[in-house]
C-alpha cells in the first residue's frame, strides 16, 4: 500500500515539475525588439582619402598549398614600407584619381598616378589602379574595417603562368 502511494506521489511530482518547466518556458518567451541596423556604409566614401602603409605580410602560395610550416612573414621592418602613401580621390560620388608617394619604400605600386575603380560599390572585391593601358589589380580585404580607418589590399604576384607570392598591404588613414 505504501509502495503504490509512493509511486503515485513520485509520478505526480514528476508531472508537476514538467508542467512547471513548460509554463516557465512559455512565460519566459517574450519577443525582443531589436534596434534598426541602419543605413549601409558607403564604401566608396570610406575608401577615399589619404592612406599610409602600416603593415606588409608576404605569403608563399606554394607553402600554403602544400602546407609547409613557414607560409607567411611580416616583412614591414625589412624595408621602409611605411613611407608609402596612397591618395584616393573621388569624382563626384564615384572613384576618381589616385596618386602614390613612395618615399624610399620599395616599389609597391608601379604607377605614380591614374584612376582607381571598384568592381562593385556596395560589396567591393576587386580594387584596380589604372593608368592608360597599365592596370594593377588587387583584391579588397575586409571592408568592414574601413569605418575604423583601415584599408586592406591584397596583391598576388606570379611568373605569368602561376601565382607564387601574395602581399597583404594594411593601410591606415592619415
Amino acid at each position: 500500500m505504501f509502495l503504490i502511494n509512493d509511486v503515485k506521489m513520485l509520478n505526480m511530482k514528476t508531472k508537476f515539475i514538467i508542467l512547471f518547466a513548460l509554463i516557465a518556458t512559455i512565460v519566459g518567451c517574450k519577443p525582443e525588439s531589436l534596434p534598426d541596423i541602419g543605413e549601409p556604409l558607403n564604401k566608396v566614401q570610406l575608401i577615399q582619402g589619404n592612406w599610409q602603409l602600416d603593415k606588409v605580410v608576404q605569403s608563399d602560395l606554394n607553402a600554403v598549398k602544400y602546407n609547409f610550416p613557414y607560409k607567411e612573414l611580416d616583412v614591414t621592418s625589412v624595408a621602409p614600407f611605411t613611407q608609402f602613401k596612397l591618395n584616393l580621390n573621388l569624382n563626384g560620388d564615384q572613384p576618381g584619381a589616385f596618386t602614390t608617394t613612395p618615399g624610399s619604400s620599395p616599389v609597391i605600386i608601379p604607377l605614380a598616378d591614374g584612376k582607381w575603380e571598384l568592381d562593385d560599390a556596395n560589396i567591393p572585391k576587386q580594387f584596380n589602379l589604372i593608368k592608360g593601358t597599365d592596370t594593377v589589380k588587387m583584391m579588397m580585404g575586409s571592408y568592414n574595417t574601413l569605418n575604423a580607418g583601415k584599408l586592406h589590399l591584397r596583391l598576388v604576384k606570379g611568373d605569368g603562368s602561376k601565382q607564387l607570392l601574395q602581399y597583404d598591404y594594411y593601410f591606415k588613414k592619415i
